[in-house]
């Protein structure tokens, strides 16, 4: 093996060639004699791929041979078909030509090191850079320090594997805080909601996918409304279509209770002028950013920094396909460093981050609609958004009622924290509001301090 590819490096921070040979490697050892598979996760995941392709693709050889299936192209574009994630893949071709990047098995982990290498290399300076954000916002030079010593000791492969027994105190300490009450979900504007996702938005990056007309933008609002004001949480909205103008019409019709296209227009009943008013001196008082429209749109590396500086609780990205990416960047790399970077965010900060994004399938209120289909099955609908749908904490599909003009249906497609589900909410033309009365609440448990003691 030529030196010069273990040594070859790029201004990017990744070797596209590296982790092709990696990919090429696990399907070389079809048959599993070599072992290669295992040998080679136990050096890189798929999140230390850079292009989001091959992230893709080393968690499908993960799935087929963790099955025992023989791991080869077909398999692997069977697997792909199953998941429709074939063509965000570069179709059976690009598989099929992994396996000429190589013609040998015996630097494998030499080029899993280098794409581990590089994965640990970005994440550093991913910290480095959120570093030099928060010391800018006035955050403390102690606390920033410890956060990145973690990441670098974290990255280098220092050890953070332990034993599970040793993480019993941390999980008494959330049943016991969540138990209580000290740590909530983010509560939603429709109790029904906020009770199928079991209290409301914990922790985590989401995905809210809907079409032209099913109101994500003023489903967005609303939540950032509630977020600011009955949680006291900061929100941030990035908005890369809309004006500020038109999000403040958004935050002061809903507070209102007026549509936000008349106090747009400015063209208000009397009977409603009291209350606009009443609804912007409120909203003077929220604790809800907005940004909107800056130049080429906004990149992955401008959402760490705009989160890093304010730490708010919930971030809304409006959305995903007007997010700008690198000089010569596709979309499905971009979407990818949204991913990472958003999953970041909401771990380290312990916020909620919502991306919207659009679908481009014309029949994808048919398949939101149907009652017997698994919500499962509508993951990865949006447009150039499945990589992040897949990589999500939660996924929300909204779309039009098939029989009502009036309402809309929201099915919750992915959930980590809780059951999938489908919800019915009223639509007024401008506002959401809940569509039934739910059922009462479980009661809450007033401590669990005494039995974990």
């Amino acid at each position: 093996m030529p030196d010069d590819f273990l040594r070859s490096r790029s201004t990017e921070l990744y070797d596209p060639q590296a982790e092709r040979a990696v990919l090429a490697a696990a399907l070389l050892d079809a048959g599993g004699t070599h072992r290669i598979v295992p040998r080679l996760a136990s050096i890189v995941s798929a999140e230390d791929f850079y292009d989001p392709r091959h992230a893709t693709l080393w968690e499908v050889f993960l799935a087929v041979h963790a099955r025992g299936e023989p791991l080869d192209v077909l398999t692997v574009v069977a697997e792909l078909r199953a998941r429709e994630r074939l063509n965000t893949v570069g179709g059976a071709q690009y598989v099929g030509e992994l396996t000429d990047e190589i013609p040998t098995l015996a630097h494998c982990e030499a080029h899993a090191g280098i794409v581990q290498g590089y994965a640990v290399r970005r994440r550093a300076l991913e910290s480095v850079q959120a570093a030099a954000t928060r010391l800018r916002s006035g955050e403390s030079v102690d606390a920033i320090g410890a956060d990145v010593q973690k990441t670098l000791r974290g990255g280098a492969g220092m050890g953070g594997a332990r034993r599970v027994g040793g993480d019993m105190p941390a999980l008494t300490e959330k049943m016991t805080a969540r138990a209580e009450g000290r740590e909530k979900p983010l509560a939603t504007p429709w109790a029904t909601l906020s009770r199928e996702l079991g209290g409301g938005l914990w922790p985590g990056m989401y995905v809210l996918v809907g079409g032209t007309g099913a109101g994500k933008t003023q489903w967005a609002v609303q939540l950032a409304v509630e977020a600011a004001q009955s949680s006291s949480a900061t929100a941030l909205y990035l908005a890369l279509e809309l004006s500020r103008e038109d999000i403040a019409a958004r935050v002061v019709g809903d507070l209102a209770g007026v549509p936000w296209s008349r106090v747009l227009r400015g063209r208000l009943k009397d009977e409603e002028l009291d209350p606009v008013a009443r609804a912007m001196r409120a909203a003077e008082a929220l604790a809800l950013y907005t940004e909107c429209g800056v130049p080429f749109g906004y990149g992955p590396e401008l959402l760490q920094a705009r989160a890093w500086t304010l730490r708010p609780q919930l971030i809304v990205l409006d959305f995903l396909q007007l997010c700008a990416g690198r000089q010569g960047e596709d979309a499905r790399t971009t979407v990818g460093r949204v991913s990472y970077i958003a999953r970041g965010i909401a771990r380290d900060l312990g916020a909620v981050v919502l991306v919207l994004s659009s679908t481009a399938r014309a029949n994808y209120a048919d398949l939101v609609n149907d009652p017997d289909r698994d919500p499962a099955d509508l993951v990865g609908l949006g447009k150039e958004s499945g990589e992040i749908e897949y990589a999500a904490d939660g996924v929300l599909v909204l779309a039009k009622h098939k029989d009502d003009k009036d309402r809309r249906t929201l099915v919750i497609a992915k959930h980590r924290h809780g059951p999938t589900g489908r919800v019915d909410l009223h639509w007024s033309g401008t506002t959401f509001t809940e569509a039934t009365e739910g059922a009462p609440e479980d009661a809450p448990v007033t401590s669990l301090a005494g039995a974990f003691a």
